[in-house]
């Protein structure tokens, strides 16, 4: 159009030549559109591949009642949330930690997280989550409830490590136990409870 506009004339192989240069250009663009997008997904994805939630429960036999204990971690085991919840008419202490894991589900979604490790330290509990197949113990219904939250996730993978591994979530549910209080902790309360943790790390408080 400029050509014609401007009353120049050119051979053929000039406009060839111009409209192959403008084809190289558009792919150059889209290549680069392509590989920005291509670099954000990635980085997306390591991000989210590093987080973590720690789930632990303690038990008032007396009363049947329970409190789950929830740590998450992101990048460096950085805990970014602490969150309690208490239960009422909690059937056993096996009851306990299956509502812990759920809890633990629950709050992975409430955050948006789409790949996940869920860690408890009941191996029971997390045998039957990774499991597909129907569970038919006392726990079986909560069981079942934590399974049907896994299409939420594009990833999501639970993992057993032992009690010494797990103290954070499990200090938070005695604690809340304790108080009979639900708590959600971040910034400067989250803070307060982390240098309580290590103070009884460093053994410098009861």
């Amino acid at each position: 159009n400029k050509l014609l506009y401007e009353g120049n004339s050119s051979t053929s192989w000039d406009i060839s030549k111009q409209i192959k240069s403008y084809i190289l250009e558009l792919e150059g663009i889209q290549e680069r559109e392509l590989t920005l997008v291509t670099s954000i997904r990635s980085s997306q994805r390591l991000q989210r591949a590093n987080i973590a939630i720690f789930f632990d429960a303690a038990f008032d036999s007396q009363n049947n009642r329970s409190v789950s204990g929830l740590i998450v971690k992101e990048e460096e085991h950085r805990i970014v949330v602490a969150k309690s919840i208490l239960h009422e008419n909690v059937a056993s202490p096996f009851a306990k930690e299956a509502y812990a894991g759920y809890q633990a589900t629950r709050l992975g979604i409430q955050l948006g997280y789409h790949t996940l490790d869920i860690i408890g330290d009941s191996k029971t509990v997390i045998t039957k989550c990774q499991s597909e197949n129907r569970d038919r113990s006392e726990i079986g219904a909560i069981i079942s409830d934590i399974q049907s939250l896994k299409d939420f996730f594009q990833k999501v993978i639970f993992y057993f490590k032992p009690r010494n591994e797990n103290i954070e979530a499990h200090r938070l549910a005695k604690r809340a136990l304790k108080k009979g209080e639900e708590q959600y902790l971040e910034g400067e309360t989250l803070r307060a409870f982390c240098e309580e943790l290590e103070l009884k790390r460093l053994g410098c408080s009861e």
